[in-house]
Order: structure tokens, then C-alpha cells, then sequence
């Protein structure tokens, strides 16, 4: 099994491939979020357009997120080194998750997930989130070619500070972090 110690500062924590132990439901929690997420932007695409769809993201992601978490007793939440809204930036443990996911993909490797044991007992997974729909450019692409101007224009509104643009299919756009308590 794969181990990545990180430095000393985390001497706490111990990072390796998620095991066949209770983090195994996580992969299903993941789904079921990302499942109405996605449903619900498709929706919101094909009823009124891309622009449109940026009040799924803002408004309903954190619901869907937070109903999904207390469903299944656990912390559930997305992380991105460019994230559109400024909640999502990693912290250090989710730093170290995307920079493993990235370099497996530098490698042409599937970035596989890991979980992290914390000091207290408590259990993290980390999924990554790459790029596999075209539709996803439709936000996440880029300026003035995938993103057309009303979309940019609601990102903006929405999003001053946003950096989740400039993506090409494949690349990783975040990840999905789920946190068992411990016991």
C-alpha cells in the first residue's frame, strides 16, 4: 500500500489509498451529491442556459451538500485550488490531496482516492474531481470560447473573485472531500 507522509508539521495524520472499511460508503455519498448536483444544473442548462444555471451552484450546491452530510452523518465538502467561490479553497489537507491527484495525471495516471486519519480519530476521504463532460466548459472553459459573454457576465455577478475558468477536458477541477467522525 502507498503511504505519503506529509511533513512534520502533520505528524499527526497519516495519508494512504482508501481501505474496505467504513470509508467504503463515501464513493456513494459522493454519487448521490454529485448525482443532484448535476441533475440540478442540467436542468437549470436546458430549461434557461448556462448564465442561468450559476443560481445552482451559488444557491443549491451548499443545500444538496449539507442535506447529503447530515443524511449520512458526515462533513461533505468540495475543495478546489481554483475555486469559483472563495469557501472552496483548500486547506492544507486538501492541498496535499490535489497535489497527489495532479501529479497522477502529470503521469497520465488515474488519480486514485485517499483518506486521511486524523489525530482525533476521524476519518477523511478525498475523490478527485476531473473534468469529463463537455458541458462542464460551458462554465468552466474558457473566456469567449466555451464561455459565452451572459455567462461570464452572471459568473462575475455572482463570483467577483472567481478562478475556475480556463479548464480543458481531463484536467482536475477539484475534489470531493467526505469526513467520518470518529467513533
Amino acid at each position: 500500500m502507498k503511504r505519503f507522509l506529509l511533513p512534520l508539521l502533520f505528524a499527526t495524520t497519516t495519508w494512504a489509498q482508501a481501505p474496505a472499511d467504513r470509508v467504503g460508503a463515501a464513493p456513494q455519498i459522493i454519487a448521490e451529491a454529485f448525482g443532484q448536483l448535476s441533475a440540478a444544473l442540467a436542468e437549470a442548462i436546458a430549461k434557461d442556459g448556462p448564465a442561468k444555471a450559476i443560481s445552482v451552484c451559488s444557491e443549491q450546491a451548499p443545500k444538496i451538500t449539507a442535506e447529503v452530510s447530515q443524511k449520512h452523518a458526515v462533513t461533505l465538502r468540495r475543495a478546489s485550488a481554483k475555486p469559483r467561490n472563495p469557501k472552496n479553497a483548500p486547506n492544507a489537507d486538501q492541498q496535499a490531496a490535489l497535489k497527489a491527484f495532479g501529479e497522477a495525471l502529470a503521469k497520465q495516471q488515474p488519480p486514485q482516492p485517499t483518506k486521511l486519519t486524523h489525530a482525533d480519530g476521524s476519518i477523511s476521504f478525498f475523490a478527485p474531481i476531473v473534468l469529463g463532460n463537455p458541458l462542464c466548459l460551458k462554465c468552466h472553459g474558457e473566456q469567449g470560447q466555451e464561455i459565452d459573454a451572459a455567462t461570464l457576465d452572471a459568473i462575475r455577478a455572482s463570483y467577483p473573485e472567481d478562478k475556475a475558468t480556463g479548464y480543458q477536458l481531463g484536467q482536475l477541477r477539484g475534489l470531493w472531500q467526505v469526513t467520518f467522525p470518529a467513533n
